[in-house]
Parts: C-alpha cells; sequence; structure tokens
C-alpha cells in the first residue's frame, strides 16, 4: 500500500480543535471588528487575500473547490490539501468505501486516504488548478488547504492577526 507522509500535527491539530470549530458563512465581504471573529473573514483586494485570525486562533476560509464553497482550514504545516469525506461530496469528488488506497501517519496513528486531484481551487482571485490533494476516510473536523495549493502562490504571510495571501 502507498504511504503519503503528511504533516503529523495536521491530524492531531485538527482532532485538538474539532469540537471548537465554528460553522462556514460566507463572509468574504465582512470586516472584523475583534479577534473574537470565529468565521471566515476575508478581504479580496486584487491579487491578494487577507484572512483574519479566528477566535481559535486558527485562520479559516471559504474557498471554491471546483465551484462548491468550501470551509478550510489554512494549514502551513500541511503538505497537501485534505478534504473531509462531506467536503469531497460537496466538490463533485467521489470517496466511497473501498477507495481509500493510501495511508498517512499521524499523530493519531495511521489514516485511510484517497488520492485526488481537485479540479481547480480558488481563494479569491488566488486560483490554481490540477491541485493534488487527498480525501480523508474519518476523523478529520475540516478540510485543510495545505502546501499542495500553497506552494502555488507567490507569497503566505503572517502580520499578526492577519494571514496575507498574494
Amino acid at each position: 500500500m502507498r504511504f503519503l507522509w503528511f504533516s503529523a500535527a495536521v491530524l492531531a491539530g485538527a482532532a485538538l480543535f474539532a469540537e471548537r470549530v465554528p460553522k462556514a458563512v460566507n463572509a468574504a465581504d465582512q470586516v472584523p471588528t475583534s479577534r473574537e471573529t470565529s468565521t471566515p473573514v476575508t478581504t479580496i483586494t486584487g491579487a491578494a487575500s487577507e484572512i483574519v485570525r479566528g477566535a481559535d486562533s486558527h485562520f479559516y476560509v471559504n474557498a471554491q473547490v471546483n465551484g462548491a464553497t468550501i470551509r478550510m482550514l489554512i494549514d502551513t504545516g500541511a503538505s497537501i490539501v485534505a478534504l473531509t469525506r462531506a467536503d469531497a461530496l460537496a466538490a463533485g469528488i467521489a470517496a466511497g468505501p473501498g477507495e481509500f488506497s493510501a495511508e498517512g501517519v499521524g499523530v493519531g496513528g495511521t489514516v485511510r486516504l484517497k488520492p485526488v486531484t481537485i479540479d481547480r481551487l480558488a481563494v479569491g482571485s488566488l486560483a490554481a488548478n490540477a491541485v493534488p490533494a487527498v480525501v480523508v476516510e474519518d476523523t478529520l473536523p475540516v478540510s485543510l488547504l495545505g502546501q499542495s495549493y500553497l506552494s502555488r502562490l507567490t507569497s503566505v504571510e503572517i502580520k499578526g492577526d492577519r494571514l496575507v495571501l498574494r
């Protein structure tokens, strides 16, 4: 069986905040007033997207995955984009029983994965085609925006409570 190695912190971190994950809303036009923001808040200006840190200290974004709006945690330590089964289905990516042919190793142990390719993934105007990804069979509370997308950008920069993608 093929092994895919991606950040051990990905699954461990995801499990730790699973119950604190706020619900997704389309907040692209909102401007936050404090760090207490618990919904993804993104300001899109030209070829840049600025994301406000959530109340749980993580950065979330509503990304377009094959045309579907998917709430994702920006995880600079994850080597690949990882989708929950529900998010994969919403994006038109099938992931049924018996299709999880790869494994990933995290702090919590081995997880079963289905390697996939996302046709188009975009955060605002920052789009990428043919993005390698995996669908996680179980245990992932929120989809992760990892390096298979982030490395295609010009820059990923954190300044205080803001993350800027260019």
